[in-house]
């Protein structure tokens, strides 16, 4: 076999924008769309709340939003993180609701930008000798309503960049939330660029809206697509003892993660009780595709790092 170059389709492309919000080399890439499947009181809950707690420790997300009929039952869970003016019953409208917050918070984002930019010429005129004289009146009215001579504009959230949200839909399957509802679809296909921005800001075109799915089941005949599932870039998985469920799991997975790396890694991460095994399906390294209860790296020679992971520790 002859391999000859040929000078073609060899411009380079801008690939500067990714819609992720900072993460750290451990932590899964934001904004995800993460299904955790496992069956009642095996632990999904307690492990929702750990990533949670991650990431609070580095305010990956400025809200959260849930979707739930049983809050109240997880706030020991939940609560921390979750404001109540944020917590959803799961209704056929439910999920759109959560997108039109998300797209309010750009809408403010974007308010904010532009009050920037009038507090340059504010300041800039004032610094003029005798601007009282000068300042034009509907200018003043206008700065004094924005209250530019107190104080400049702040953003509402710490750190001065479009919002970055979370969604969790919990005990959602057969609700309205789930089989009524188009935003699912919506969300699944374009969780990284819900509500747009007009300037791309560090990365950023959207705001983006990560998406967390608690479920007893991974296929569910009115609920949980296969056009969802596919879309994933998390999947964790508890223990499962229906090997027909199991074996659509290996076949849907077989695509995308080794059949024999994932059913060594699924044993070993679920063989303890409360055990799980999250599949990392864009992974900052290939040697953290596997993990077991999240913290531990399931490595396997196949899977070879090429990242310089010990640089990053």
């Amino acid at each position: 076999m002859k391999v000859e170059k040929i000078k073609i389709y060899d411009e380079k492309v801008d690939s500067g924008v990714d819609n992720e919000y900072p993460t750290s080399h451990y932590a899964f890439r934001q904004p995800c769309l993460q299904m955790l499947v496992g069956q009642r009181t095996s632990g999904k809950s307690y492990l929702t709340s750990k990533i949670l707690a991650q990431a609070h420790k580095e305010k990956t997300f400025n809200r959260i939003y849930i979707i739930t009929p049983s809050f109240n039952s997880n706030k020991a869970y939940f609560g921390k993180y979750i404001k109540e003016e944020d917590v959803f019953e799961p209704t056929k409208e439910s999920i759109q609701q959560v997108i039109e917050c998300v797209e309010r918070d750009r809408d403010e984002w974007e308010e904010f930008l532009v009050k920037k930019e009038l507090y340059k010429k504010f300041k800039n005129d004032i610094s003029k000798k005798n601007y009282l004289k000068y300042l034009d009146g509907d200018d003043m009215d206008l700065y004094e309503d924005l209250g530019f001579f107190n104080e400049p504009p702040k953003w509402k959230y710490e750190k001065e960049e479009p919002c970055k949200s979370l969604l969790v839909l919990d005990d959602c399957l057969g609700s309205p939330a789930i089989l009524q509802s188009s935003g699912l679809t919506k969300i699944a296909t374009l969780n990284r660029h819900i509500a747009p921005l007009q300037e791309d800001f560090k990365g950023r075109s959207a705001c983006g809206l990560a998406v967390m799915i608690l479920s007893q089941s991974y296929k569910f005949s009115q609920g949980i697509s296969r056009v969802l599932r596919e879309q994933l870039s998390l999947l964790t998985l508890f223990k499962n003892k229906q090997q027909k469920q199991m074996d659509a799991i290996t076949e849907e997975l077989a695509n995308v993660v080794d059949e024999k790396l994932f059913k060594q890694a699924y044993e070993f991460a679920t063989k303890d009780k409360y055990g799980n095994l999250t599949i990392d399906f864009k992974p900052k390294c290939a040697t953290l595709t596997f993990r077991k209860n999240l913290n531990e790296a399931i490595k396997f020679d196949e899977l070879k790092c090429e990242c310089g992971e010990k640089k990053n520790k």
